[in-house]
């Protein structure tokens, strides 16, 4: 391997038919200290001085064990920082790998780039030069093995390979940005041997995967920064390699990418062993191997949902109601974004005759979700009594489907709030569309809703006689006084009711929702409903947190029943 560029991984495949002496000549690189930094005992491994930036390793193709590396072996050093070794390695016969990369801080190689697309990505990252490119010396980079033995064919490739994966009964590889599972289900105890190869730091997951027990929804093994030790390479490069005892159950696993350092596209020193990045699952027992089975997951059963708001964009306002005939165990697959442990992109539920929340997505009720750190999951159970409830979901103004700023969740296609029975199975009968009810709750008489910014809206209604009415009122009020709110006149245009801030109560969400909601009687005659707003926070234009029933963001009247 000669002539190597900047930011360039090139590996090749050789057999040696017998076990020998292999005469390996090979110079790298040790790191260039561009100045002297303090390293305590915690964060030395992170640092950037301690990586090889050009380096040469062989590795066994059936095992993917490391044979030698350059890095450990015994080198001559020079004062420009090159080290060369010239010595012998034995290995017996088999099928090898030979690996050389070269990724100094600042360089690029647009070799690889196969269209405009994949020029422009290279380019962005481009800086020109750096350590060993400006003053030429990576030109001596090399590695050469001379054997007797003959470079591998397709087929002696695949064998090897075939090797390495004879025992895997799951093998989730990475997706640039996104991310993959498989489903598989054991039937009896097993012991199953976990290897994933991924990116993680300290206080940062990047390419990373886990398990989860697909009936409880609970993880079962994650990959974190503290359960995996170095893969080589670069100090963001981790190894998993641990067994785990798992009961009979079906099983999802789980490996997200972000969008860079990834198998076709590193940007630093890739692991000894590149590819296995991602996640491996193996059963040595063959008879246990076969009782395996692989499954379709998906977290959200098809067909069988109350409720399916997904793919939300941003500056969503989103709602959806529905009636319940029967008390249900509702599951809840919500996903949505944090800000400092706070949610910003979250759904609630609200009961629509009291229109009090019976479920908020808060922060500490939320689970990593994979992807970046600030993507959010609530998957669990709730228990709603018969009645009508509004779902409703709300987003900022960044990260979200299809438009995402960091990496996207694992199941990014569900952004949103779903709802379906616990038991995975609807009945219709036990479900309608939405419908309003409770005394007062029919048709309305007038209604000024979904009241923006500036509103001075009114409506007119009548009665043909003294009539008891129920007044639903929601609007924004601080200090003691009202600056969104809502009041009736008569035909003279004398206020015969009006929202005061003492006779109303929090409506949920910012403290300066409020809401009054109570009954009054007026007489016979021509009325006008009336509703005025100021310049911000008003529906669909939140500047705050939302209240609980935001759709009915102003007023509305009722007529009572009858007893």
């Amino acid at each position: 391997m000669r002539d190597l560029t900047p930011r360039e991984h090139r590996a090749a495949v050789f057999v040696l038919t017998t076990s020998q002496e292999v005469n390996v000549s090979a110079v790298g690189a040790e790191p260039w200290p561009d100045q002297l930094r303090t390293r305590d005992d915690q964060h030395w491994q992170d640092d950037e001085q301690t990586t090889w930036p050009a380096a040469a390793w062989i590795i066994d193709a059936r095992t993917h064990a490391v044979v030698w590396d350059l890095r450990a072996a015994d080198t001559r050093r020079e004062s420009n920082g090159l080290r060369h070794f010239a010595g012998s390695v034995r290995l017996p016969a088999g099928t090898y790998e030979a690996h050389y990369a070269f990724y100094p801080a600042a360089a690029m190689s647009f070799k690889d780039a196969v269209d405009f697309r994949a020029v422009v990505r290279l380019a962005r990252r481009a800086s020109g030069g750096g350590p060993y490119v400006d003053n030429g010396l990576y030109k001596q980079f090399a590695l050469t093995i001379d054997g007797t033995g003959h470079v591998a064919t397709a087929d002696e490739i695949t064998a090897a390979h075939s090797a390495f994966m004879g025992s895997a009964v799951v093998s989730v590889e990475p997706k640039r940005n996104t991310a993959n599972r498989r489903g598989f289900e054991l039937t009896r105890p097993t012991d199953v041997e976990v290897y994933g190869v991924g990116e993680l730091q300290r206080d940062q997951t990047f390419d990373y995967g886990w398990i989860m027990n697909a009936d409880t929804r609970k993880r079962v093994w994650t990959m974190t920064y503290d359960s995996t030790e170095p893969a080589g390479g670069a100090a963001k490069n981790r190894m998993a390699h641990e067994t785990l005892h798992l009961r009979p159950g079906r099983y999802v696993a789980y490996f997200v990418s972000d969008d860079s350092h990834a198998p076709d596209d590193w940007n630093a020193v890739p692991a000894t062993d590149p590819e296995s990045w991602g996640l491996t699952l193996r059963v040595a027992d063959r008879m246990a191997r076969a009782t395996v089975r692989p499954f379709e997951y998906e977290p959200v059963p098809e067909g069988q949902t109350i409720v399916s708001m997904i793919g939300i964009g941003d500056n969503a306002n989103r709602s959806t109601g529905f009636t319940l005939k029967r008390p249900m165990d509702v599951r809840i697959y919500a996903l949505g974004e944090s800000s400092d442990e706070e949610m910003v992109d979250y759904a609630w539920i609200v009961d629509a005759v009291d229109h009090k929340r019976v479920w908020t997505m808060r922060y500490d009720e939320t689970q990593a979700a994979g992807g970046s750190d600030k993507n959010r999951l609530f998957d669990s159970v709730l228990h709603l009594p018969p009645g009508s409830y509004l779902v409703y979901y709300k987003s900022d103004g960044s990260h979200s489907y299809n438009n995402w700023n960091t990496a996207p969740p694992a199941e990014e296609r569900y952004w949103g709030v779903s709802v379906f029975p616990a038991s995975g199975r609807l009945r219709r009968a036990d479900v309608s569309p939405f419908e309003r009810t409770g005394r007062g709750t029919g048709t309305p008489l007038a209604q000024l809703i979904r009241m923006g910014d500036d509103e001075n809206a009114r409506a007119t209604f009548q009665l043909t006689g003294r009539t008891r009415l129920r007044v639903y009122a929601l609007g924004e009020g601080h200090d003691g006084g009202m600056v969104d709110y809502g009041w009736i006149e008569n035909a003279t245009g004398d206020r015969v009711w009006q929202m005061k801030y003492d006779e109303t109560d929090p409506a949920g969400g910012a403290d300066k929702n409020r809401v009054f909601e109570g009954v009054i009687t007026l007489p016979a005659g021509s009325y006008v409903l009336r509703y005025r707003s100021d310049g911000s926070h008003s529906h669909a234009d939140w500047n705050d947190a939302p209240p609980d029933d935001p759709e009915s963001w102003g007023i509305s009247v009722f007529r009572m029943d009858t007893r």
